[in-house]
Parts: structure tokens; sequence; C-alpha cells
């Protein structure tokens, strides 16, 4: 009998430590899913206008409990209203504006996609050149930096974001599901609030930055150092160096290096990153679309990542028109080479039926 009684209170003993133990992990779950949408709601979130719509939308888990970026995706690439889609790829463009001087909307003087490819598992940065001479909705030919501040003359950011997202769907033919817009002040304090980002230097910019970036230690050299914000931030602008098209390189290197940094962070020093710096930025995913990318991030920045810029080095000529200087693209060329790089061997073909 005692036996019995003793074995009755080891399973009550059990049973209420399992359910204390499930209980914290339900309490910590639900605080950090408060955290997170705390965090989340710092973000400001431009809804979709009636102007130069973004025709894609970002592919969302239908499946209830149990879905993942991990699951298996089917279906196969087509085209949604002309452009070239996949459900499986979220092609996202970040816009950073150089809005330095007080009461001035700024040129989106950075553009670049990042293509999250969950059906060949890869991350894929796409610069656009700046001087790039196409045509923009509504509004003529013009440098493709000048579309963000066109559609910010008519609705504000989130205009000028999405006018900049149809410039170049119309142009390139390739369907982005969302922008991002990055306030210039948000580039130092991320990089500082991760420690750096590790770049490799020519003897020629370690000078540059060390005379011209505002860090106070000018002790930069030819070789790879962990960089500061105010250092990468000028590293990524410097224009005395070499053309535009090592400009944009010199972005994807310092936004390769970030992804890296974010990769080996400790929790702490990415939450901290993510409170100074998500009330700097502007987008026009939802809320659950940013959730949903974020809950996926360590997956999708283990992914390989690869490069591509438009123009390629054949793809243009260079001349002067009304409004200076600019890259005129071969646009039947630069939109085959994107979209082989985004879509490879399952891009769809195009019908004339």
């Amino acid at each position: 009998m005692n036996q019995d009684n003793k074995k009755k209170k080891r399973i009550r003993l059990i049973r209420n430590i399992v359910v204390l133990f499930l209980s914290l992990v339900f309490v910590i779950f639900g605080s950090g899913l408060v955290y997170a949408d705390m965090l989340l709601s710092q973000i400001h979130y431009n809804g979709l206008s009636s102007l130069a719509p973004p025709s894609g939308s970002i592919s969302l888990p239908s499946g209830g409990e149990g879905t993942s970026s991990t699951d298996e995706i089917t279906g196969d690439p087509n085209l949604l209203g002309g452009l070239y889609h996949d459900d499986a790829i979220t092609n996202i463009l970040l816009l950073g504006v150089d809005d330095y001087q007080d009461n001035d909307i700024g040129r989106s003087d950075s553009m670049m996609m990042v293509s999250v490819d969950t059906r060949h598992k890869k991350l894929k940065l796409t610069s656009f050149m700046r001087d790039l001479y196409v045509a923009i909705p509504y509004h003529g030919s013009n440098k493709l930096n000048a579309a963000y501040p066109l559609g910010y003359q008519q609705g504000g950011a989130g205009a000028g974001g999405q006018l900049a997202v149809s410039t170049i769907e119309a142009n390139f033919g390739v369907d982005i599901d969302r922008f991002v817009l990055i306030d210039n002040s948000a580039f130092d304090q991320i990089i500082d609030n991760l420690g750096g980002v590790e770049i490799t230097l020519t003897a020629a910019e370690a000078r540059l930055i060390n005379q011209n970036s505002g860090d106070p230690s000018r002790n930069l050299t030819e070789g790879t150092f962990n960089l500061s914000g105010k250092q990468a931030h000028y590293y990524s602008r410097i224009r005395a160096i070499g053309d535009d098209f090592e400009r944009t390189q010199r972005q994807r290197n310092v936004l390769t290096s970030l992804v890296n940094k974010f990769k080996t962070s400790n929790i702490g020093t990415i939450n901290k990153a993510l409170y100074d710096c998500l009330g700097l930025v502007q987008t026009n995913m939802t809320k659950d679309e940013v959730f949903y990318l974020a809950a996926n991030a360590l997956t999708y920045m283990n992914y390989p990542m690869e490069e591509h810029r438009v123009p390629e080095d054949d793809e243009y000529y260079a001349t002067r028109v009304d409004v200076g200087s600019v890259l005129v693209p071969y646009r039947e060329m630069c939109s085959e080479s994107l979209i082989d790089f985004i879509f490879e061997d399952d891009r769809p073909e195009m019908t004339t039926d």
C-alpha cells in the first residue's frame, strides 16, 4: 500500500513538473511574441497607395500550424501582370535615401534588391545603378534615383518607394514584392550596435576613410579591418576612387558583411540593434509579413549569397542628356540577365498568345 502511495506521489510530482515546465515555456514564448510585436511596432508602415502600386505580394504560409520556410514549395514561376514572378522568391527593394540636408527629400542614393530564394535556397543581391536613364511611369525619362523624390512629392515617402519599385518593374520586367526605406542615420547605428563590419580595404580606400569618415580613429591601412558605422558608411559612398560601379560593389560588400555579422552575433546584440534602429525604417510590408521574415531570418541568412548588378559591363552606353551624365541601358539585355539571375533555370517562357 505504501509503495502504491509513493508511486502515485512520484507520478503527481512528475506531472506537476511537466505542467510547470510547459507553463514556463508558454509564458516565455508569449512574452517573446509580445516583445517582438513591440519591436515591430516601431517600424513606420506605409500602406499600398493608388500611385504606382507594386504588382506582387509576399506569399505567406497558409497551411496553419507547422508551416515554415523549410516546407517543400510547389508550383512554378509564372508571369504576373506581365512581370516575372515566383511565389518561392521574395524580392525586396532596399532604398537608402541621401537626405543629408534639412528639408531635403533626397534621392535614392543606394538601390539594392534582396531576393530571398527559397526555391534554390539562396540569398541574392542585385544593385541598380543610380544613373540609369529609364522611363519613370507618369514622369518621362530620368535617372533611376529620381523616381523616389518624384513619387515623394505626390504622396510622401511611401509613394516615393512605390514609384521606385514600379520604375524598376516597368523597365526590367521583374516583379518586386515590397520595398524598405532606410533612413540615412540608421546606417551608422545598426553597424555600431553590431560591433562593426569586416571589410577588406585598398590603401586608397583606407586613406580616404581616415580623412573623411568623421571617425576619430584614423588608423586604417591596406588590409582587412572591422569598420565602425561612420567608417563603413563613408566606405560605401566613396566616389573619388574608380566609378559608380565600384561604389555599388562596396555597398554589396557592406551588406554581405552585415548579414555575416548578424549570423555570429548573440541575441542581446541583435536585440539592441533592432530596438535602436527599427524606428528609422519605413516599409510597405505588413507587420505580419515582417514577423514572418524575421522568424525565418536565421534560415535565410545561412543561404549562400550571390551578387548581380544592373547594368552589367556590356549592357549600357554612357552619354550626356538634359539631366546630366547617364547610363543608357540596353533594356532587353539587362532584363534577360536579371531574370536569369533571379529565376535561374526555372524562368517561365514569355508567350505572345
